[in-house]
């Protein structure tokens, strides 16, 4: 019984163009939405590695005016075995999601202590961050580790 209103509708929303307020509410706009001003969770939270014999070095260099929350940090192994490693503090924040908590500016560095990879091995990195007006989902990277006796060659 509510097909042929929906029908109806649908119908009446393609034929009159005029209606592009409508479609742009409904998600159905044939235009393309408009530029974001904020940058992909990529480029506020750019993240390299480097594996020395006897550890991951891990960077994010942190776009200005974002931050990465310092619970929101985990570093989980794949077929390896890491040493203990802690986080740096970060500064404290009063954050609108979080409440209070700590986060870091500019850039973050760790170093994981690898005691054994086997083969495919591989830890996964997850983050969260944000900026004044949007909070990042949360992102995960795995960045793949050679075994020991390769990572200085």
């Amino acid at each position: 019984m509510l097909r042929m209103p929906l029908l109806l509708l649908t119908t009446a929303l393609v034929a009159f163009p005029s209606q592009a307020g409508v479609l742009e509410w409904l998600g159905l706009s044939p235009e393309p939405a408009p530029h974001s001003t904020f940058l992909s969770a990529e480029q506020a939270f750019a993240l390299s590695s480097k594996q020395t014999p006897t550890g991951l070095q891990l960077e994010f260099a942190i776009a200005p005016g974002y931050y990465l929350y310092r619970h929101r940090q985990s570093v989980t192994p794949h077929n390896a075995r890491l040493g203990d490693w802690v986080l740096p503090d970060g500064t404290q924040h009063e954050d609108e999601y979080f409440g209070k908590t700590q986060v870091y500016y500019q850039r973050l560095e760790l170093t994981i202590p690898l005691q054994q990879v086997m083969p495919n091995g591989a830890v996964e990195v997850r983050y969260q961050g944000c900026t004044s007006g949007l909070c990042y989902p949360p992102q995960q990277v795995s960045i793949p580790l050679r075994p020991l006796s390769e990572a200085g060659s």
